[in-house]
């Protein structure tokens, strides 16, 4: 009977393991508050900002320069009678869960696999950058990344409509979202994706087969309503609204240069010059993006499930290697749809996948454990490598059509 049961419920076993290991690991170094560079001068001081003003009076006059929903989060923290790291870890935690049962969900309806979809979901609770970013920094990059998986994953069983609505939630709470962007408006160029329909999404009501530009909408909509707490508050209409201008000016203001510890091209000798090469740099991913949009619309006929997925990585990547003002944590969330779709669905890419992970293990030693094991133009050369190499591979994709056992 034993040997039965064990037989019977053996992968579920495995995989509560799998989650308890993980929130055992989060149990032990959430409480390291010195490793982060930013708890002690931001995250804490927020939360006891709200603790001594209150909520109303504390949103009246919201410390740092986050947009509202992390504010509102930030401001709920200070009710709880822990320290602040308590939350501020747990938080990405259950956000982390989400993300894993969503990428489960999209790499299931990809392949079709169940069981390897969810153990695949379950490893990126391991990923490195994952594990580091919420319990040892305490940042929250897993929140808006969790929004924009479901996003995906809307996409993917094409309800446009709930994709961009999950997107416009992802941007509402960070402004890295914008990465992204450019798949959706993409999309809408090509009319979405029609081509491979599966007998699910022609039996679902909601699914549309085509992609309209007033679903955009709903991006700024849904950012108007995330800044009423604030507003109603007392701060005001043009700070509340204003914040993301605001962050895009600190690339100036804060000294930040082209690049912070982010393994893209800056690293080679360019940091210093932002006042002269963030104009240019903005103008040249427009072509880029331009040039790409032209690409897939004439090879729209391909596209299916697996290479609207591939593109929303090769796309989110182009931006983080060209965009000025890159830090080390925003390529969380491509990182978390590249490493899943290298193992699933295209293991050609398992040599970007893991260069890419090896790399961030590099950026994050330099912030969190202060120790520059390798120069960041070293890193940048191999990241770099990597994404080339992911770039070559999805034009050979779509240009040399789809290989079922591939893509």
């Amino acid at each position: 009977m034993k040997r039965k049961l064990i037989d019977k419920y053996l992968f579920e076993i495995v995989l509560g393991l799998f989650i308890i290991a993980a929130f055992v690991i989060r149990l032990k170094l959430a409480p390291n508050t010195e490793l982060s560079p930013d708890y002690d001068s931001y995250y804490r001081e927020w939360v006891e900002f709200y603790r001594a003003n209150g909520i109303i009076q504390g949103l009246a006059h919201a410390p740092g320069d986050y947009y509202v929903p992390f504010n509102v989060i930030y401001a709920l923290c200070s009710l709880l009678p822990v320290a602040p790291w308590v939350p501020l870890s747990m938080i990405p935690f259950v956000c982390e869960l989400v993300s894993a049962f969503f990428i489960y969900k999209i790499f299931f309806l990809l392949s079709g696999k169940k069981q390897p979809s969810i153990m695949v979901g379950a490893a990126t609770l391991f990923l490195p950058f994952v594990v580091f970013n919420g319990a040892l920094w305490k940042q929250v990059d897993a929140v808006y990344t969790c929004f924009l998986i479901i996003s995906i994953y809307e996409l993917l069983r094409k309800r446009y409509r709930a994709s961009v609505i999950w997107y416009a939630v992802s941007f509402a709470f960070k402004l890295q979202s914008i990465v992204f962007l450019p798949l959706f408006v993409i999309l809408y160029l090509t009319d979405g994706y029609n081509s491979f329909d599966t007998d699910e999404t022609k039996k679902d009501s909601k699914a549309k087969k085509t992609f309209g530009i007033f679903e955009f909408l709903w991006i700024p909509v849904v950012y108007l309503i995330a800044g009423l707490p604030e507003v109603l508050a007392g701060h005001g209409l043009r700070a509340t609204y204003f914040a993301y201008l605001g962050q895009t000016g600190e690339l100036q203001s804060e000294g930040y240069g082209m690049v912070s510890y982010f393994p893209n091209i800056y690293n080679w000798g360019l940091d210093p010059y932002d006042e002269i090469l963030t104009i240019p740099a903005v103008l040249t991913l427009m072509v880029i993006l331009a040039a790409i949009a032209l690409f897939i619309y004439k090879h729209r006929d391909k596209l299916d499930r697996n290479t609207v997925l591939y593109l929303a990585i090769f796309v989110s990547w182009t931006c983080l290697m060209i965009l000025p003002g890159m830090h080390e944590r925003y390529d969380y969330a491509m990182l978390l749809l590249l490493t899943p779709y290298a193992i699933i669905c295209r293991k050609k890419l398992m040599i970007s996948a893991i260069t890419a992970n090896l790399c961030s293990v590099a950026t994050y030693s330099i912030t969190l454990f202060r120790s520059e094991i390798f120069d960041m133009k070293f890193v940048s050369i191999f990241y770099v490598a990597a994404y080339i190499y992911t770039a070559i591979d999805f034009v050979r994709l779509l240009n040399g059509g789809i290989s079922k056992g591939e893509a």
